[in-house]
């Protein structure tokens, strides 16, 4: 099971499927690398945020950000669930979990 995130930053979007089942957001440098780099949204911390799947279900956590997380439009404290048409805002950059098509067995 994957994930795919959809984010934008200033009006351009990105797409990136991950072969994992959790995804950390966030800023890269010497001391942090990260799955989705968000640079150069200066108000992203090194380490943001994670989002992960369990059993076909999204969750999205804080990473004791600087400047939080937001879920439509609402700061995220702890770890909420989240679904597909959910807005996810960290820093100035928006982002969404997509639902992938389950494989066929």
């Amino acid at each position: 099971m994957g994930i795919q995130i959809s984010y934008q930053f200033k009006g351009r979007w990105k797409v990136r499927q991950f072969d994992t089942n959790q995804v950390v957001i966030g800023r890269p440098n010497s001391q942090h690398s990260v799955d989705i780099d968000l640079s150069p949204d200066t108000t992203v911390s090194r380490s943001h945020a994670r989002i992960w799947t369990v059993n076909g279900q999204f969750w999205v956590e804080d990473m004791d950000s600087r400047y939080g997380t937001m879920v439509n439009g609402k700061k995220l404290g702890g770890k909420i669930q989240v679904q597909p048409k959910d807005s996810i805002v960290i820093g100035e950059t928006t982002l969404k979990v997509d639902d992938l098509p389950v494989a066929e067995a």
